[in-house]
């Protein structure tokens, strides 16, 4: 009978939904590039997936079902915990792509540099810059770039 309780708490365990939750704001998400941020959000896609499927009608469902069914609950609550963090993760990740990578803000980050480079090469004309100052400030404009 010792046994059958030991057998018994060990399934329960094993037919638990793991936590794999994700932090939806990561340090550095903003640095990342552009190919970097496509990667990530294909491998999230896969894990969304993977989180999704223990949702439902599952091997582990039906075993909590048959031996203590306020498991399913349980199961259920932590699957959705776990897709709510990956999907969230996703749209974060997507806003920042959006931001960076996509039409006309690619495009503008180029232009604004140009502009800057145009305005601090105006100033040192009008020699309200120092030949080092403009150095400095276009060294940077383009470091930041």
């Amino acid at each position: 009978m010792k046994n059958l309780g030991v057998l018994l708490g060990v399934s329960l365990l094993a037919g638990c939904v793991s936590n794999q939750s994700i932090q939806t704001v990561q340090v550095g998400d903003s640095d990342k590039s552009c190919d970097a941020i496509r990667s990530e959000l294909a491998q999230l896609g896969a894990k969304f997936e993977d989180v999704k499927d223990d949702s439902g009608l599952t091997g582990k469902n039906v075993g909590l079902a048959l031996v203590f069914w306020p498991g399913i609950i349980v199961n259920e609550v932590r699957s959705n915990k776990n897709e709510d963090s990956v999907d969230s993760r996703i749209a974060h990740l997507t806003n920042i792509y959006n931001d960076k990578c996509t039409g006309d803000k690619a495009n503008n980050s180029s232009q604004t540099l140009k502009e800057k480079l145009v305005e601090l090469k105006a100033m040192l004309d009008e020699e309200l810059l120092s030949e080092e100052e403009y150095n400095l400030a276009k060294k940077k404009a383009l470091e930041n770039n």
